[in-house]
């Protein structure tokens, strides 16, 4: 197994950040529109109602996270951008990640990683296999 290049991981990430950009934008929008439609109906709502609605429209983005590379990475061991990038995300042994493990490496470990400034992403440059903190946590491996 080859490892990918950072160019190649960084460009397969930002296609992926664009897909779920687009895809999360129009969910606000439909949000806006609700909210409109609310708004202009002289309907009078909480203000604590909408801030849940704010709070969980965040939470959904993280779910929305978690599907999309918990589906593709799965299933298909690469999501659209890795495709794209001809590379692949599997455990380091050589097998799929499963649903779960998937999910949380592109949802939580990419958050992980962008803490402390993005340091979690800068130590594909310092560690020996070109791992990345995401990589380490969940045990796994981007190839070409």
């Amino acid at each position: 197994m080859n490892n990918a290049s950072f160019f190649q991981r960084f460009a397969a990430w930002l296609i992926d950040r664009v897909i779920l950009s687009i895809l999360y934008f129009l969910g606000s929008l439909a949000v806006g529109v609700v909210s409109a439609v609310y708004t202009s109906s002289r309907i009078d709502i909480p203000n604590l109602l909408l801030s849940v609605g704010v709070g969980v429209f965040m939470l959904v983005s993280i779910l929305g996270d978690f599907l999309y590379f918990g589906y593709f990475w799965s299933r298909r061991e690469r999501s659209i951008g890795m495709g794209i990038m001809n590379i692949r995300v599997v455990k380091t042994d050589g097998h799929p990640l499963s649903f779960i493990i998937a999910g949380l490496r592109g949802s939580v470990g990419y958050y992980v990683s962008g803490l402390c400034f993005g340091l979690g992403y800068i130590w594909f440059f310092v560690d020996k296999q070109h791992a990345t903190w995401h990589d380490k946590i969940f045990n796994t491996v981007v190839s070409t």
